[in-house]
């Protein structure tokens, strides 16, 4: 059965090849089309997911990664090139754009029991282009612009069966030279939040460097868990130095005392961490929510303040302008006049006549009311007079 290198490449990037039995070689070469000069040409060695080597324009020669232990590789990448360079040359004048960049994918994966899936692919500015199928050696178009190159390049039988070759016999060959050095077992776990634009909430990140391929997933835990918006999760997928790297992102509320955190299990135990309300650059977020509130109330209470004073001001000069006095009737009714002509005391006459009339008193009864003041000034000059108390003989002695 004919195997999908796609599945099985996504699958070795993730596990190691002691795990699922596969294993990788990925040959990526670029080419950049500058304005001024020849093309820049890079091309990088992949060993299931591990970069192992690199080589560029500059030098032309393999340089070979610390994470490599072996050396039997090619040790230079000058045929690549040629092949970025002929493409270039034979490609653009049939395709209508500008060529920016030129990529170019080829490899195999070989399983445990020595089946070989071989690849390779083209693109042209980040577009899919040419793929070339190695049992039938012919190419197949991925865009309109690349028929006429399809149609040149399946007639160029030679250089076929070259790049049928190399990805069928010459990298599993490599394969089976390469050896990695061993890497320990170790899982990093970063926990930091990003501002959103609702001061309330922020994005939590839990980031997982691990060296430990059976790590798959990572969790959001916390007593606040159940209420985090939305959760994702991204990965695994490979570094290119050995790690696997995974991430798990949350839109999460920041109101104390809630708490969140990741726990990412490993082959031999789990590692979990809790946020600190804070962000990547050290911002306490949870924090900055609450400062937040405070200066809120503290410029709502001012508010308050300015607009009952503003009311209370405005409201007593309307109060000042309506105060008029109540003019003085100039007349009474009849019967009330003479209630308190005939009826009343002297003293409560007084006190009737002052409260009706005010200071002007009608002259009738001035000499009434002048003749009662008299009497009670006497009175109480007698009242507090020791010589009429003396005389006095209903005072009996004590």
């Amino acid at each position: 059965m004919k195997l999908n290198w796609i599945e099985l490449l996504i699958l070795c990037l993730i596990f190691s090849a002691a795990e699922c039995g596969f294993h990788s070689l990925q040959f990526l070469s670029s080419g950049l089309v500058k304005s001024t000069g020849r093309p820049v040409f890079e091309q990088l060695l992949l060993y299931d997911g591990v970069e192992i080597s690199h080589c560029d324009s500059r030098t032309r020669q393999e340089q070979l990664k610390p994470t490599l232990e072996t050396k039997h590789l090619p040790k230079t990448c000058a045929g690549a090139r040629a092949d970025i360079l002929i493409f270039l040359s034979e490609t653009t004048p049939f395709i209508n754009r500008t060529v920016g960049v030129v990529q170019r994918r080829r490899g195999c994966i070989q399983s445990d029991d020595g089946s070989v899936s071989a690849f390779e692919a083209w693109a042209v500015n980040g577009m899919d282009s040419l793929t070339f199928d190695p049992e039938s050696q012919m190419w197949t178009s991925q865009s309109p612009s690349s028929e006429t190159v399809r149609h040149r390049w399946n007639k160029d039988k030679e250089r076929n069966f070259a790049f049928q070759y190399f990805i069928r016999h010459l990298c599993p060959e490599m394969i089976q030279k390469i050896t990695l050095r061993s890497v320990n077992k170790s899982t990093e776990l970063r926990v930091f939040g990003k501002p959103t634009a609702y001061t309330d909430q922020a994005l939590l990140r839990c980031h997982v460097t691990t060296t430990d391929k059976s790590v798959s997933s990572v969790h959001l835990v916390g007593d606040a868990a159940p209420q985090a918006i939305w959760t994702s999760v991204t990965g695994p997928v490979p570094s290119g130095d050995g790690c696997v790297i995974l991430r798990l992102t949350a839109r999460i509320y920041t109101q104390k005392p809630n708490t969140y955190g990741c726990t990412v299990q490993t082959g031999s135990d789990n590692k979990t961490v809790y946020w600190d309300g804070k962000t990547l650059d050290g911002t306490d977020l949870a924090n900055k929510f609450n400062s937040t509130w405070k200066v809120l109330s503290v410029l709502m209470g001012l508010g308050f303040i300015i607009i009952a004073s503003t009311i209370l001001f405005y409201g007593m000069i309307v109060l000042r302008k309506c105060d008029k006095k109540i003019p003085v009737p100039k007349k009474l009714d009849p019967q009330m006049m003479r209630f308190i002509e005939d009826s009343l005391s002297p003293e409560l006459k007084n006190i009737a006549l002052s409260f009706v009339f005010g200071s002007n008193i009608p002259e009738k009864y001035k000499e009434s009311l002048e003749e009662w003041a008299k009497r009670m000034k006497e009175k109480d000059l007698n009242y507090y007079d020791p010589d009429y108390f003396a005389g006095n003989s209903n005072v009996s002695e004590i």
